[in-house]
């Protein structure tokens, strides 16, 4: 299932020529983009009188107009824009062979706007210029520089207006979103009960330290193998910070019950981030495993879903399990990614923790 999602733009001061039409900026509510379960994303633009075609530029712009702004291309064909046509100088540029324009002069139906919208795909990864001239390829995800150049003509041809409008990517799901919140209960209720866990909503990290408090409580021992499987891109900067200063604490308190109390820490991001899962295998000595807490660190999470089964992978099949009670507790703000990037899927995270008895309990919290 593909997920509609409000394309927030941190627009930059629009550059156009001085005969430009009022019909070719592109402001916030004209724009949407929708995640693709296979990577990437398809960017909406609404429709409108005057608006013949789109095209994604980079947004390097020389001030003294001596270099060229470069259009923005996949490395591959998609059935969304791979036909689209270009003209340049009055002739159709050949797509193909790493020539697929990311261009749009047909429109169709916008579930979202429920009107016709001109639809780029854009991938995760795209190229710009050429091997006699300024060339490169960007990874495109948030904080990502672009230009939406819009055209009075179709095909981006130059002969009509034309009017740039950069912006820097920002995705956030805005409140209030019922469908999503939905799917996302959904998604990782399906991990608790799969393993004979328990599902929380959280408020934010102190809410998800306490209620790790309170499964500790209704856990029965001798002993306890507890592993924390935790979200470390950028929107979990202050959730991480309540788990660091409050957890160790808290867990104090509670390992009188145990006759032997072991801690693991998975921290997981996402493909092509500086790290797909790390881990720090079981320990019972406190103080080590605040010290590990204390050089967590957040960064990045270009697109919303992260490696979620990735990181409970790692937990469920990397680490030395033995206690009679086997608890993953997995916090995070963000869905698993729907189709799997790489070889790890839920059904082999849900099959090998059942092999070893270990029950996840997921922990939502809201995205920052």
């Amino acid at each position: 299932m593909k997920r509609s999602i409000i394309l927030l733009f941190s627009f930059l001061v629009s550059i156009f020529s001085l005969s430009a039409q009022e019909e070719l900026n592109i402001v916030p509510g004209d724009a949407y983009i929708e995640l693709d379960p296979a990577g990437g994303f398809n960017l909406w633009i609404k429709k409108k009188e005057g608006l013949g075609s789109i095209m994604l530029t980079d947004s390097s712009k020389d001030p003294e107009g001596r270099e060229d702004s470069f259009t923005l291309r996949s490395f591959d064909y998609n059935e969304v824009n791979g036909d689209e046509k270009r003209v340049l100088n009055g002739e159709f540029l050949k797509q193909g062979e790493g020539y697929y324009f990311l261009i749009d002069s047909t429109t169709e139906m916008s579930p979202v706007f429920k009107e016709e919208a001109f639809r780029i795909y854009v991938p995760e990864s795209v190229t710009y210029g050429y091997s006699w001239s300024r060339e490169g390829q960007v990874a495109i995800g948030r904080g990502s520089w672009l230009n939406i150049r819009a055209f009075e003509q179709p095909y981006a041809d130059y002969n009509g207006t034309y009017v740039d409008n950069p912006f820097i990517l920002n995705m956030k799901e805005l409140p209030p979103l019922p469908p999503i919140a939905m799917e996302e209960e959904g998604v990782f209720d399906e991990m608790a009960s799969a393993t004979e866990g328990e599902f929380y909503i959280a408020d934010d990290g102190d809410d998800a330290v306490d209620k790790i408090a309170d499964l500790l409580d209704r856990t029965e021992g001798p002993d306890i193998d507890l592993l924390l499987v935790i979200d470390t891109t950028v929107s979990m900067k202050d959730d991480v910070s309540f788990i660091r200063h409050k957890l160790v604490p808290i867990v104090k308190t509670k390992i009188a019950s145990f006759e032997e109390f072991r801690i693991g820490i998975v921290l997981y991001r996402d493909y092509k981030e500086e790290y797909l899962t790390k881990s720090f295998k079981f320990e019972s000595d406190l103080d080590i495993i605040q010290g590990r807490l204390n050089r967590i660190s957040v960064a990045g999470g270009r697109d919303l879903p992260e490696a979620v089964y990735e990181g409970l992978y790692e937990a469920v099949n990397n680490f030395e399990w033995h206690a009679s009670s086997r608890l993953v507790i997995q916090v995070g703000d963000a869905l698993p990614h729907e189709v799997p990037r790489g070889t790890i899927s839920k059904e082999m995270v849900f099959s090998d923790a059942r092999a070893k008895d270990i029950s996840i309990y997921p922990i939502l919290l809201p995205v920052e």
